[in-house]
């Protein structure tokens, strides 16, 4: 990290969350956001001004697990919109990568957060992929592409969050979340 880019970050640096350790790793990481609703649009915006380093926005996206495979070569974390690509998270299992999944609805915005783990050289890359799910291309998209790109930045900078679920139902009604697996 340059001293341009220590001013630049000053304030998430300023963050426990992050501080300067945090924020290097940050800029020196490569994030492949996958999607093309404004959700996947409105994350490569946050994590371009949150100081990634790189930010792949890949105009089409691999249609089977091998292909999923090469595309997430050398990248450090995915954040997909939509829960319909699981040929995406068995390549993600392969490699051990963490990854956030978003998806906003007229009724709600959920986000599934998987953090880092050790490679599953056996994890399933054809299982086959469910029907998508439509984002609503309003205020929900938008407010899950955001909380999906503070996520991302948060698993960048500490790498020690657990497995999660959030629910933000729309209508003011109460939260959910919930931590993932062994606890």
């Amino acid at each position: 990290m340059t001293t341009d880019d220590a001013l630049r970050y000053a304030r998430q640096i300023a963050l426990p969350e992050i501080g300067p350790d945090g924020q290097a790793r940050i800029c020196a990481a490569r994030v492949l956001v996958a999607g093309g609703d404004l959700a996947a649009e409105t994350v490569v915006r946050y994590l371009e001004a949150g100081g990634v380093g790189t930010v792949i926005a890949p105009a089409a996206l691999p249609a089977d697990g091998a292909g999923w495979l090469a595309t997430l070569d050398g990248v450090d974390l995915v954040v997909r919109s939509g829960f319909d690509d699981d040929a995406m998270l068995g390549a993600a299992a392969r490699l051990g990568l963490p990854v956030v999944v978003v998806r906003a609805t007229s009724d709600f915005v959920d986000l599934v957060s998987f953090p880092r783990r050790a490679p599953a050289p056996d994890a399933s890359l054809e299982v086959p992929s469910r029907h998508a799910t439509p984002t609503d291309r309003g205020a929900a998209a938008v407010l899950a592409g955001t909380l999906a790109a503070a996520e991302a930045l948060t698993s960048l900078a500490r790498g020690d969050a657990p497995a999660r679920h959030l629910r933000l139902p729309l209508d003011g009604g109460a939260p959910l979340a919930q931590q993932i697996g062994p606890r």
